[in-house]
C-alpha cells in the first residue's frame, strides 16, 4: 500500500483501522510500522473523527417520533392542486418568460454569429438567384 492509498482510506474510513476493509487493514498496519508519515495521517484522521463525534446533535426519542409523524401526515395528505398563474401561457413547468428569454438569447446569438462572420452568409446576388427571380416573375415572354 502506498501513502496515497493510505491517505485515501484514512479519508474514507477514518482513523480507526478496524473500520477499514479487512484486506486493506493488514496492508495499512504494515505501512504504519514503517512510515512516520502514515502514523501522522492516521492521527489526523482520528482527530477529525473525534471532532465529528463531538459535533453530533443529541436526539431524543420524542423529537424523532414527532418528525416521523409529520412526515407520515404529509405523505397521507391529498395533493394540493394549484392553478397556473394568470400571466403564463401554459401550465407549469413551461413558463412564458424563461422560454421568451431563451428564444431572445438564441436569436441574438445567431445574429452576432452572422455579423461577426462565424456563419457564412451569402447574398442572393452572389449566386445569381436575383436574376432568375426577376426573369421568371416578368409577365412578358422570356427570350
Amino acid at each position: 500500500m502506498t501513502l496515497k492509498e493510505f491517505k485515501r482510506f484514512a479519508d474514507l474510513y477514518g482513523g480507526d483501522i478496524d473500520r477499514w476493509p479487512a484486506t486493506d487493514g493488514v496492508d495499512a498496519l504494515t505501512l504504519l510500522e514503517d512510515s512516520a508519515e502514515a502514523r501522522a495521517i492516521l492521527a489526523d484522521a482520528a482527530v477529525l473523527d473525534a471532532l465529528l463525534d463531538r459535533a453530533a446533535p443529541a436526539v431524543d426519542e420524542d423529537s424523532v417520533r414527532r418528525v416521523m409523524d409529520g412526515i407520515a401526515a404529509r405523505l397521507d395528505a391529498p395533493p394540493v392542486e394549484r392553478a397556473p398563474a394568470p400571466w403564463t401561457l401554459s401550465a407549469p413547468p413551461i413558463r412564458f418568460w424563461p422560454a421568451a428569454g431563451f428564444l431572445a438569447v438564441m436569436g441574438m446569438t445567431g445574429f452576432l454569429a452572422a455579423a461577426q462572420g462565424v456563419l457564412p452568409v451569402q447574398s442572393a446576388q452572389a449566386n445569381g438567384y436575383a436574376e432568375v427571380v426577376v426573369n421568371s416573375s416578368y409577365l412578358g415572354a422570356i427570350r
